[in-house]
């Protein structure tokens, strides 16, 4: 490296007072097989820098690949010693599971000075566990039993993120924050640096919920984490969310009657006839609407009406009484019929009595009495022993005459009945076709009805659909009115939420001034850092200048390790309401200069130097070479390789 290629600017940590070292560290990391035998492996870590090298082929002098050898197991062990819910993907975790059945990691972790030690399950045997203790092995004899909490999360969740968790959007819980901060401080390598709110990849299987999460949920995190982001920022910022939600709903719904109203409009006035060149949100023009459509129903309904209800009525009276008129001559015919049949033998019985009764009169043989009954020769002989009344010859001869008459009364009637049978038969044939007649002028009556029937129910439906034409528009305006009010509410917010932000735009500014002094610490002369906060979101740009000839793909991801770095001294500081603690698994990328990325190991070590005690821990696994500065410092802590397996991680295979 020349020294001349770089111009590292001064870093100044300002401490809080009586703090020594990093309030959260790793003081220890060890894997066991079980309880009963030594670790696996025994890995104490430090303060400051903490390198895991597995040196790449170029350099290791064996042959042996770089990849596969643990680091970035090593890195997801650390993050399940902190809280995450998985160490490895499922098909990792299935055969590590059926190797090491009783396996377990621990880790010593120092929260504001006090040690608390975690074991957690490699196996399927064993619970998660956390306790104070200052030894792993100090919590052996109750390692079957599961403590609440049974992880270190909430632990440091109460010390780092208890004065804003509470104020986290709502589709992250308050108990998640840590989760979600541990995703920012330990990427997954999987992630490839490629953005600076990209933190953790599905391929993992970690289980964190920062996978899950939205842009703008993370953003607000890391704002509330570096004090970038105020409480009455959060609120109208939920606000605003609520209020976006209701300003889309209302906007789709104006849509859907939007094209309502140009269909049903045009629709409407093809049916009642006018113009379709009118503005259909004029209240007068719908109101014409309406007045249309019943003025058409009236002439249609009303004409019907009188005409109709007339000639019903007339027709149905008619035909009621020809119908009395016939019953009442069906039955005289009826009866005449009947006489008729009955005359002839009424005329002989008629005769016959009158030539009984005339040929007793004329021969003198009176068999009874009219009155007692009684012989009248007897009567006459001796007088009538019964009757009180004596017997009238008179009478008799009355009866003979009155007998003549019926006679002649029944002849008559014999002669005269046919005429008037034949008289009550054209009387019923005039009656049937006046009959007919009234039936075809119901008939017709009817389809005229039905006719006009349709006609009305047509323009009735154009009266209904004009009344919920006019109720859907008087809707749309009321919607419209609210959405203008949604819009200026919004506004209001949104012009608060950039006040908001100016007020704590301390917090990004001192954010930017320490990225600024790494990129020009770790970049070549010529290279500048920014930082920006705008409504889209957190920015971190390196400019470059002409001719110094660095790829965007190195630089997009060294600046998001600029960025990390530059979080954590925040921390440091105590301008941050985070742990100064990071871990980042192999951070260079294949076209990143070697020098540059060497650079980055001088750096952070610089930065142990500017306090009595380093205030951080930074744990960085590499296949490339540290410069040679850092692998001969203390910060070497572990080195790996793939073959043989007893070099690896587990120090066997899977």
């Amino acid at each position: 490296m020349q020294p001349d290629l770089f111009q590292p600017q001064e870093i100044k940590f300002s401490l809080p007072e009586n703090q020594q070292g990093p309030r959260l560290w790793i003081r220890r990391i060890a894997l066991w097989k079980d309880a009963s035998t030594p670790p696996l492996r025994n890995i104490p870590l430090r303060w400051g820098m903490n390198i895991i090298w597995s040196p790449d082929l170029a350099t290791n002098g064996t042959g042996a690949t770089p990849h596969g050898s643990g680091k970035s197991t090593f890195c997801r062990l650390i993050r399940y010693c902190l809280g995450e819910i998985h160490f490895a993907n499922e098909e990792q975790r299935t055969l590590m599971q059926h190797k090491l059945p009783d396996g377990f990691v621990g880790a010593e972790i120092i929260v504001e000075g006090e040690c608390w030690v975690v074991t957690r399950p490699i196996g399927m045997s064993l619970p998660s566990r956390v306790v104070r203790a200052e030894r792993i092995e100090d919590t052996f004899d109750q390692l079957l039993v599961e403590t609440v909490p049974s992880t270190i999360a909430p632990i440091i969740s109460d010390q780092f993120c208890a004065d804003y968790r509470d104020q986290v959007p709502d589709n992250l819980r308050a108990d998640q924050v840590w989760d979600v901060l541990l995703a920012w401080l330990a990427r997954d390598q999987e992630c490839r640096l490629d953005d600076v709110f990209d933190w953790r990849s599905k391929r993992s299987g970690s289980g964190s919920p920062a996978q899950e999460l939205s842009l703008d949920t993370k953003l607000s995190v890391v704002r509330l984490a570096i004090g970038a982001l105020s409480a009455n920022e959060v609120s109208a910022t939920a606000q605003v969310r609520t209020l976006t939600r209701e300003r889309d709903r209302l906007r789709q719904n104006l849509s859907h009657l939007d094209w309502f109203q140009k269909n049903r409009f045009a629709e409407l006035c093809d049916g009642l006839s006018l113009p379709k060149i009118r503005d259909p949100s004029d209240e007068t023009v719908r109101k014409e609407l309406i007045d249309r459509a019943k003025e058409k129903l009236s002439e249609i309904t009303g004409a019907t009406h009188v005409k109709g209800q007339s000639s019903n009525v007339d027709l149905q009276a008619k035909r009621k009484s020809l119908q009395s008129e016939k019953d009442a001559i069906v039955k005289k015919h009826a009866d005449a019929q009947a006489l008729l049949g009955t005359l002839p033998s009424q005329i002989s019985a008629a005769r016959s009595e009158q030539g009984t009764e005339q040929a007793r009169l004329e021969t003198g043989t009176i068999v009874r009495c009219v009155i007692c009954q009684v012989n009248i020769d007897d009567v006459k002989a001796k007088g009538c022993g019964i009757s009180l009344e004596r017997c009238d010859l008179n009478a008799t001869q009355t009866r003979i005459e009155y007998a003549e008459q019926n006679i002649t009364n029944l002849e008559n009637q014999q002669v005269n009945l046919p005429k008037d049978i034949a008289k009550f038969k054209s009387e019923m044939a005039r009656i049937v076709r006046e009959l007919e007649a009234i039936d075809k002028e119901f008939e017709l009556l009817e389809k005229q009805m039905s006719e006009t029937g349709s006609k009305a129910e047509v323009v009735r439906e154009l009266v209904r659909e004009a009344g919920w034409f006019d109720r859907q528009m008087v809707k749309r305006d009321a919607e419209i009115k609210n959405l203008n009010k949604i819009e200026s509410k919004i506004e209001v917010l949104r012009n608060s939420i950039q006040l908001e932000r100016k007020r704590v735009s301390t917090a990004v500014g001192d954010l930017e001034g320490i990225f600024q002094q790494l990129i020009a610490g770790l970049m070549p002369m010529g290279c500048s850092g920014k930082i920006r906060l705008d409504g889209n979101g957190l920015h971190t740009d390196i400019s470059l200048e002409r001719g110094v000839g660095l790829s965007t793909a190195a630089v997009e991801s060294f600046k998001i390790v600029a960025f990390d770095l530059a979080a954590m001294i925040l921390s440091v500081n105590g301008k941050a309401r985070m742990p100064a603690f990071l871990v980042h698994d192999s951070p260079r990328e294949a076209d990143l200069d070697v020098s540059i990325y060497s650079n980055l190991f001088d750096v952070v070590l610089s930065l142990e130097e500017k306090a009595e005690t380093p205030p951080f821990q930074y744990i960085i696994t590499t296949t490339s070479p540290p410069a040679k500065q850092a692998q001969k410092h203390d910060a070497m802590c572990l080195e790996l390789l793939s073959t043989p397996a007893e070099k690896r991680l587990f120090k066997m295979d899977f």
